[in-house]
């Protein structure tokens, strides 16, 4: 049982601390792709 339990736990830290990666990833590429297109006006 308890292992069981700390495999659960470890999925979870880890899906969590996978979330966190791709959201700063997401914002990264936004920053790029607007630095990327040229600003008009």
């Amino acid at each position: 049982m308890l292992k069981t339990r700390r495999r659960k736990q470890r999925a979870k830290k880890h899906l969590a601390g996978a979330a966190k990666r791709a959201k700063k990833l997401r914002k990264q590429s936004v920053k790029m792709v607007d630095a990327d297109t040229p600003k008009t006006g």
